[in-house]
């Protein structure tokens, strides 16, 4: 998982990822004053925005690092998601797609440890509404005092440049509240790939998993906020695309794979609008 502070205090800004991936996209391999002066993205003699894009598009799962020629080298390289993300919307403005990468950041493998915090396990703990001196409160008891927890977390959500558009979370003055990922008819294909992604990650080799096993090892269904209904909906929507079959015989439910998820992904954008 990216460390608490991996982000330098700065977002991540959506032009920069764009550049980012262009830059995976063609092979390309550099240190990071290379990088910078490849995709545009700042960097100066000691300090600068570079490690914290790569690590924000490693977060949200569009990126994975190669092997790399020396400690300084980096060679970033496109994830099947980060793929079809690079053809479609490179520049991260579809609601779909930020919710998407917002989910990642949220994940306890190759996630941000006070993303997970804060959306994954922070449900029960810290709630949907609450101001920033509890958001930051709440980092400070998991991860003891640090500087600049929860700005650029917060700034995330309320820049356009940044991750605005999902309404992941709602910020007015201090005061901040969580949103529900959507539940729409629309997001049958994502929600399909990203359940298959989720199982060939935290459960592999397994064609079949018990729902609540799926929630406990992933926390999917917290980080998106979902009520008991609105996981039936999501399940429900999902099983008429046929990636994914549920099994409502069993208690818990069982769900069953009938894909692979990079076979699924290339398709995500197909019932958008």
């Amino acid at each position: 998982m990216l460390p608490v502070n991996f982000h330098k205090t700065f977002i991540p800004e959506r032009r920069y990822i764009a550049a980012l991936l262009d830059y995976a996209a063609l092979g390309k391999r550099g240190n990071y004053r290379e990088i910078s002066a490849v995709t545009g993205i700042p960097m100066g003699k000691s300090s600068g925005k570079v490690p914290a894009i790569i690590d924000y598009a490693r977060g949200m799962g569009l990126i994975k690092q190669l092997g790399e020629n020396g400690r300084r080298t980096k060679q970033p390289a496109l994830t099947s998601f980060g793929r079809i993300v690079y053809t479609e919307d490179k520049f991260l403005g579809e609601k779909m797609v930020q919710w998407l990468v917002h989910m990642n950041l949220c994940r306890s493998d190759i996630g941000a440890k006070a993303w997970h915090a804060v959306f994954a396990k922070g449900r029960i703990i810290l709630g949907t509404a609450f101001t920033k001196g509890q958001l930051e409160d709440y980092l400070v008891s998991i991860f003891g005092a640090g500087k600049e927890r929860t700005g650029p977390m917060v700034v995330a959500y309320a820049e356009d440049a940044a991750l605005a558009r999902a309404n992941v979370m709602s910020v007015t003055g201090d005061s901040l509240v969580r949103n529900k990922a959507p539940v729409l008819d629309v997001y049958a294909t994502t929600y399909s790939a990203y359940i298959l992604h989720l199982m060939e990650i935290f459960f592999p080799g397994q064609d079949q998993v018990a729902l609540s096993d799926f929630n406990r090892d992933t926390l999917w269904f917290d980080t998106c906020l979902w009520n008991q209904s609105d996981v039936e909906r999501v399940l429900a929507i999902v099983d008429q695309k046929g990636f994914i079959s549920i099994d409502r015989q069993m208690q818990p439910w069982i769900v069953e794979r009938k894909g692979l998820a990079e076979d699924v992904w290339p398709h995500i954008f197909d019932d958008l609008p």
